[in-house]
C-alpha cells in the first residue's frame, strides 16, 4: 500500500466528505484509538457513532493541505482544513456551541497509525483557525 498511500488516504477523505459512513468507516480498525478534539473514543463503532452525531448537526468537510506518508505505509501525517456549517443549533457541541447557519474553519495536524490497511490510532491537534 505504501506506493499508493496518498491515493488510499484521499479515498478516505472523499468518503468522509460525502458522508459515506460505510466507506470511511472501513478505514478504521475494529479497536481503533481515536483522540480528536471533540472526542476520545475507542473502537470503530464508537468513532462512527461520534460522527453520526456530528453530522446530524453539521455539514463537515475536510481538505487535504499537506500529506506525508511513511515509506513503509505505517503512518500518515496530514494537515487538514476542517470546515463546519451548522444545519441546526448545537449549543453543547464539545468544541464550542454553534447556531444554525454558523460557520467555523480550522487547520489541524492529524497523525494516523496504520496496520493491515486500517487506522489503528488517530491523533489530532489544532494548528489554527481559517486559511493556512
Amino acid at each position: 500500500m505504501s506506493a499508493n498511500l496518498r491515493a488510499w488516504f484521499e479515498g478516505y477523505i472523499a468518503a468522509f466528505n460525502r458522508n459515506d459512513f460505510d466507506g470511511f468507516g472501513a478505514y478504521y480498525a475494529q479497536d481503533v484509538v481515536f483522540a480528536g478534539q471533540a472526542a476520545q473514543v475507542v473502537g470503530r463503532a464508537a468513532v462512527l457513532d461520534f460522527y453520526r452525531t456530528v453530522k446530524a448537526y453539521l455539514d463537515e468537510s475536510l481538505e487535504l493541505l499537506t500529506f506525508v506518508g511513511a515509506p513503509d505505509g505505517s503512518r500518515i501525517a496530514a494537515e487538514l482544513r476542517t470546515s463546519l456549517v451548522a444545519r441546526r443549533d448545537w449549543p453543547d457541541m464539545p468544541t464550542g456551541g454553534m447556531l444554525a447557519g454558523d460557520r467555523r474553519e480550522s487547520v489541524n495536524f492529524v497523525l494516523y497509525d496504520i496496520d493491515d490497511g486500517h487506522f489503528v490510532r488517530v491523533r489530532s491537534a489544532r494548528f489554527g483557525k481559517g486559511r493556512a
